[in-house]
């Protein structure tokens, strides 16, 4: 006759395969996160090297042998082809220069307001203040398909002067001592943001003068 387990019995290997199930799919899971993370990782790696290859054509560093226009055009479409590939693998700096790209028509790439905007809010999300300001007036502006909307604008601004970004706070600045984007003259808050903007520019120029002394 066959043998066969008891009801207890049977229930006992059932809890232990479902036991094994959970511990396998958790090994497996713990896996996948490792796996996510070399990947991130590597990812990240990977879009400072495009960002620096894409800075190397742009200044120059990286040369192409033409006649000095053609040669400068090829140099910015290079530039343009790493900066955009960095920028899909989530390089923040890399989103606001593929942004001024399109808004330029730079290197040969086509106008594009709405691309362009599009890179500047994804470089505004990720962090770039740069990114934040130019988003800023494209939305005061109404450029890139969107409605003139100077609220948005405004904190958008505010972010990238928070930011440190020296251009945002002489924006602000010229903004509160003119009364633009809705705003009512204001000559406190022009004078506030023009001594920050000299407080920037004045460490700057004294982090480049010790730099170029070392």
């Amino acid at each position: 006759l066959p043998l066969r387990c008891s009801a207890s019995e049977q229930k006992k290997m059932i809890a232990k395969r479902k036991q094994k199930s959970k511990m396998t799919t958790c090994d497996e899971l713990m896996k996948r996160v490792e796996q996510t993370r070399m990947n991130l990782v590597e990812r990240n790696k990977q879009a400072i090297q495009y960002f620096e290859d894409g800075q190397g054509y742009e200044n120059g560093s990286k040369e192409i042998e033409f006649g000095t226009d053609r040669g400068q055009l090829q140099k910015e479409r290079q530039a343009f082809q790493y900066f955009l590939a960095a920028a899909m693998l989530g390089h923040k700096d890399a989103m606001g220069i593929v942004g001024i790209y399109y808004s330029k028509g730079k290197g040969g790439v086509t106008r594009d307001d709405r691309k362009a905007l599009d890179w500047y809010e994804r470089g505004q999300a990720a962090g770039d203040s740069r990114s934040a300001r130019n988003a800023a007036l494209f939305h005061a502006q109404g450029r890139g398909g969107k409605y003139s909307d100077p609220e948005y604008a405004m904190r958008s601004l505010q972010q990238a002067a928070n930011a440190k970004n020296a251009r945002a706070k002489s924006n602000l600045a010229l903004i509160y001592e003119s009364g633009k984007w809705g705003r009512h003259p204001d000559e406190v808050l022009a004078l506030k943001y023009y001594r920050l903007k000299a407080l920037d520019q004045s460490y700057w120029d004294g982090w480049f003068q010790h730099v170029s002394h070392i």
